[in-house]
């Protein structure tokens, strides 16, 4: 394509968005929109520019899938997070903060190149059963438009289109640091001890922290500190069926989750 109709084509993607600006966002935040831009965003932090994620299956139930973290989200705040799969069930969360024109030259990327748009949500065409199908979504959240598309998309993405764009996300940030939360919600919920699953001996005295109690609480404790370091990274590199066991025997399942980095996360205390 010649450049002068590449730059027309661009633009007129772009100006399709800006014709979609003034309506609401996936938070429902109220931030304005800013800048001179064809293409901008609801500045909140919790407000989701962009997320590539995997979702369905049994996990809509599942107590531990709450420790899951989307492959790459792109934030109104302008962070960005996501997460590098190590092998072995070994996992980083990588942010950085980015500027506005990384994020618009994203987006851009995806009108034009990559058709997002073009793109539409099939999910929800399948035939309703008690496990919903598990599938790779795509949010895009510009001009007051919210765009949603999967994997079950009655036009079928190329081969490698999920994937790529989640290589692609990841590559908008260009000094990203390794993401170390300094609070967040624990949960654990009493199981039956399972040898066939991975074990995780916890001392509650010397730790300071009875799992026990936290499960009877039937509700999340915010924690900080060492039990938060030492949790985080257990979770982080261990396979997501770990039952964490107490000197009594008691089995646990635990979740940790981060505002502005787990989807399920409450917000952090006031």
């Amino acid at each position: 394509m010649p450049i002068v109709m590449k730059r027309l084509a661009v633009l007129a993607a772009l100006l399709v968005l800006a014709a979609c600006e003034g309506g609401g966002n996936e938070t429902g935040g109220q931030q304005p929109f800013t800048g001179n831009s064809l293409i901008q965003w609801d500045r909140s932090p919790s407000t989701v520019v962009f997320r590539t994620e995997v979702v369905g299956g049994n996990d809509e139930e599942n107590f531990l899938a709450r420790n899951e973290i989307p492959l790459c989200t792109i934030y109104g705040d302008n962070r960005i997070v996501w997460v590098n799969d190590l092998g072995n069930f070994e996992t980083q969360v990588l942010w950085d903060k980015v500027t506005d024109q990384q994020i618009q030259d994203y987006i851009s990327f995806l009108t034009v190149t990559q058709q997002i748009f073009s793109y539409d949500a099939g999910a929800d065409l399948q035939v309703p059963g008690v496990i919903q199908p598990v599938r790779e979504v795509i949010i895009v959240n510009v001009n007051g438009r919210i765009h949603r598309t999967d994997s079950f998309s009655s036009t079928e993405w190329p081969p490698g289109y999920f994937e790529s764009i989640v290589n692609f996300c990841k590559q908008v940030s260009r000094a990203p640091v390794l993401f170390e939360p300094t609070g967040a919600w624990l949960s654990a919920r009493s199981v039956d001890y399972n040898s066939a699953r991975p074990l995780q001996i916890w001392n509650a005295d010397a730790s300071g922290l009875n799992l026990a109690e936290v499960a009877q609480r039937g509700e999340p404790l915010w924690l900080t500190g060492d039990n938060l370091r030492i949790l985080w990274n257990m979770i982080r590199t261990s396979s997501p069926q770990i039952l964490f066991v107490d000197i009594d025997g008691n089995a646990f399942e635990v979740v940790l989750e981060v505002p502005g980095v787990h989807p399920t996360s409450p917000p952090a205390p006031q």
